[in-house]
This record gives C-alpha cells, structure tokens and sequence, in this order.
C-alpha cells in the first residue's frame, strides 16, 4: 500500500506557511521544499512499488537482492519511462509491463507521465540553484498538492493493476 498521510501533510503544512509567508523569499523557500519533497516521495514509492512486486513475484531470495541493489538502487529519477518502466520491465518483462499499461485508466496515466514531467523539470530547475537576491518563480505549493494527486492516483492504479495480475 502507498504511503500518503506523511506526505499530503507535509505538503499541506508547507503550503499553510508560504500562504503565511510575509517575504518573497521564505514564499521560495516553501515553494521549493514543497517540490522536492514530491519529487523525493515520488522516487521512493516507485522503488518501493518496484521492490514490492519483485518479492511477490521472484521465489529466490538472490533475485530479490538482484533487483534491490542493481535494478532499484542505482535508479535516480522518477520519469515514467526512463525510470520507473524500466525497472518494472526488469521485474516483470516487457510483455507484462505492456499488460500493465493496457489496463491503467488513460486519464490517470495521461495526468500521471505529466505531472512527472512537469515535476522533473522545476526538479531539474530547482535542484541546480539556490536562492539569492534575484526574483525567480517557483510553483506555490497549491500547484505541488495537485501533481502529488495526479502522481500517487496513477502509482495507485499501476499498483492495483500488479497486484490484480498476480505480480
């Protein structure tokens, strides 16, 4: 099951102090926490989406090891493809990640591989900066509670469909 209190009250208690923010700054501040505290989340349910079904599916304890200290453990990042389908691909093969994907809702996929893309890119923007004396924009974090819905609805669905196929 996908972890989600912690996270929406982080989220939600860091959107409360950039609402209460009297500076433009501390506003970044919460703004860019916010972000990647979403983005760290996000990772950490993939691997853990990931992990979860390796030891449902894979019998040697080797394999499990396999899959945690090469498949999941070098794996940065939290885009779709590039990330988390490929390491469902190392659990469960090409033709059962297909399967997969078949059965998401195309909405919640749709909202899902966009809400990513939008979060690697502030990620990717954010992550290389720091704040100084110039006004820059971050999304409020209003906007990051709303892709944490779109990302934990999709990981949700692909989480139901593993477990309904038996992976």
């Amino acid at each position: 099951m996908i972890a989600k209190s912690y996270i929406e009250n982080n989220l939600k208690q860091l959107d409360r102090l950039y609402n209460n923010s009297r500076t433009q700054k501390k506003e970044l501040y919460y703004a860019k926490l916010a972000m990647l505290e979403l983005c760290g989340w996000t990772e950490e349910t993939m691997d853990d989406i990931v992990q979860k079904c390796a030891n449902r599916v894979l019998k040697i304890r080797a394999n499990k090891l396999f899959i945690k200290n090469k498949v999941i453990k070098p794996t940065y990042g939290f885009e779709y493809e590039k990330h988390f389908k490929k390491m469902l691909i190392s659990v469960i093969g090409l033709m059962h990640t297909e399967k997969i994907e078949s059965k998401v809702d195309p909405l919640k996929y749709a909202t899902l591989t966009s809400a990513l893309g939008s979060l690697k890119t502030a990620r990717n923007s954010e992550a290389h900066t720091h704040l100084k004396g110039v006004t820059r924009s971050v999304d409020a974090p209003s906007v990051t509670i709303r892709n944490f819905k779109y990302v934990y609805e999709g990981l949700k669905d692909y989480e139901n469909k593993l477990k309904g196929l038996g992976l």
